[in-house]
């Protein structure tokens, strides 16, 4: 049982004493018993720790996609877990540029292959965990991750406002994998559930349908940009860069997690604060109220001819 089944179990199982211990206060041998029940669930409550981080993540779905509590389409599994696992992906990289200055130079990056390792039933769904992990910190990097992803989803079914606020904070490539998931489980008339250590979400039906419409209508345009300029530094606690080109403008905005920690410690050291030549992705993200996000994402630095 996850932390959140848990701790949901147990706050149940209290208001459920509290309820009896209603029906029965005039019975003083049976409401002494029922109050000693409820100080005894309070402590064993208190003593659950408020978060974990184990890399997994239970997915539940309802709708077209699955027969009761017998099976799962196998095409609908493939396409919402790549989706899944590319978010996942791309925000352990952010994690883990955040976490360098913490714990010194990795000399590897965050393994965030998750591995299907259960079959939940309620309706019926996947568990996918991490398997393979470099050290401890990998993990927790991953559980991190799959927590900022599932905050993430549940933003984007809120309203246009929430969904806008929290798209400025990723890199485009969530975006476009967030539609995908959500486009999967909208045709399939399901409800996503998910739950990950002390955190549980569920989104209904026309919840997901909302959020999918919200997304499907934000536009991406997507172009190359190169520019002479000067590499002013990596900001490694957020992920991010910073240059100024020839005109002394300055931009700024996500490292691309194609990018590893040796080529980016490599940048640092040959162009910091140094004429280069710089390649950009410029992309520009149009969302339905008309509102518009430009990001810059730093693919590689290159000397100066």
């Amino acid at each position: 049982m996850n932390l959140f089944r848990k701790i949901e179990q147990l706050k149940a199982q209290i208001l459920d004493s509290e309820r009896m211990l209603d029906m029965v206060v005039d019975h003083p041998l049976m409401a002494e018993g029922i109050k000693e029940k409820i100080n005894e669930l309070k402590i064993e409550l208190e003593k659950i720790p408020k978060e974990a981080f184990e890399p997994t993540i239970q997915l539940l779905f309802s709708g077209k996609s699955v027969i009761g509590s017998q099976g799962i389409k196998s095409s609908f599994v493939v396409k919402t877990v790549n989706s899944l696992q590319e978010m996942v992906k791309t925000q352990a990289a952010l994690v883990r540029f955040g976490e360098v200055g913490k714990r010194g130079r990795r000399r590897k990056g965050a393994t965030t292959d998750l591995y299907l390792t259960a079959l939940p039933v309620g309706s019926f769904g996947v568990e996918l965990s991490q398997l393979e992990a470099n050290d401890l910190f990998d993990s927790i990097d991953v559980s991190n991750a799959i927590k900022q992803v599932m905050h993430i989803i549940e933003s984007s079914t809120i309203d246009d406002e929430t969904f806008e606020k929290i798209i400025a904070e990723v890199p485009k490539r969530n975006l476009t994998n967030l539609r995908k998931l959500l486009e999967e489980v909208a045709e399939n008339d399901s409800i996503l559930k998910m739950e990950s250590n002390e955190i549980g979400i569920q989104i209904s039906e026309q919840k997901v349908k909302e959020a999918f419409e919200r997304v499907a209508e934000t536009t991406d345009k997507e172009s190359e940009l190169i520019i002479q300029g000067v590499f002013r530094g990596l900001l490694l606690d957020s992920g991010r860069f910073e240059i100024q080109d020839s005109n002394e403008k300055k931009l700024s905005g996500f490292i691309s997690p194609d990018l590893s920690e040796d080529e980016l410690i490599s940048y640092d050291q040959n162009f910091l604060n140094q004429e280069c030549i710089i390649i950009l992705k410029q992309h520009v993200t149009t969302f339905k109220t008309g509102n518009e996000k430009i990001e810059f994402e730093l693919i590689e630095i290159k000397a100066s001819n």
